[in-house]
């Protein structure tokens, strides 16, 4: 009986787990309840986070202990052609959904895209002159603006559109957004945005495009966005066996 009963608990155990695996993805990965169109805005977010943390990480290293700063502030240069491609689509259809349902509460996320603008444009123009130390004191800034700017919009003004606005209603704002990024330069928003987010936000994001995107534009994407995820590739087509169709 003795022998028998580390066995016993063993066999409970690993069901168990596998019976909690398997609802963590059924949860997460199968229920739309969980998962909607705004849900594509908050990973895109997540990528911001990021990439301004490492690139701000990187020009500090530099400043301290040299180095080139070019290949940092190329890196800077793609991500500010994508956040103002972001900042533009907020302002042409988030901002007025906010403002219907909820007045004058997205004046000052605009206030803060002005801002983020003008920080912008100033580490662009360094580009041409880098010195290390002044371009470190502006990525510090735009890493800690940015941030601060990113996690109001999740706490506020998101969660007001998911409280006040329907699904559908955040599709089509979702979908207002996408087409401010022109369709020539959605190839290096993918290898620009999947590398920076983890498996759920990548599974969040291409489930979401292919709901929301025409099967014939989403069909053109997904050879890149397969190359770009790499190993991930396999478990996002068991979670979404649509992407295994030709």
């Amino acid at each position: 009986m003795s022998s028998a009963k580390p066995i016993f608990y063993f066999c409970i155990c690993v069901t168990t787990t596998a019976i909690v695996n398997n609802l963590f993805e059924v949860l997460w990965f199968g229920c739309d309840f969980l998962s909607g169109p705004i849900d594509i805005v908050r990973c895109l977010h997540n990528a911001f986070r990021r990439d301004v943390f490492q690139i701000d990480d990187a020009v500090f290293k530099i400043a301290r202990g040299g180095g080139d700063l070019t290949l940092v502030l190329d890196r800077l240069h793609v991500m500010g052609e994508v956040l103002d491609y972001h900042a533009r689509g907020e302002e042409v259809a988030v901002f007025p959904a906010v403002d219907t349902v909820a007045p004058l509460v997205a004046k000052a996320y605009l206030m803060d895209h002005r801002e983020l603008d003008v920080m912008v444009s100033g580490l662009e123009a360094m580009r041409k002159t880098p010195d290390p130390l002044v371009t470190a004191r502006a990525t510090a800034v735009l890493n800690s603006h940015l941030r601060i700017h990113l996690d109001k919009e999740d706490a506020h003004l998101y969660a007001i559109l998911r409280e006040r606005t329907t699904e559908s209603e955040q599709a089509s704002i979702v979908g207002i957004m996408s087409k401010k990024v022109p369709p020539e330069r959605f190839p290096t928003l993918i290898q620009w945005l999947f590398p920076l987010l983890d498996f759920e936000d990548q599974l969040v994001v291409t489930k979401g495009w292919m709901t929301l995107m025409p099967p014939q534009v989403f069909a053109g994407l997904k050879p890149l966005i397969k190359q770009t995820v790499a190993e991930n590739w396999v478990k996002l087509a068991q979670l979404i066996p649509e992407l295994n169709d030709k």
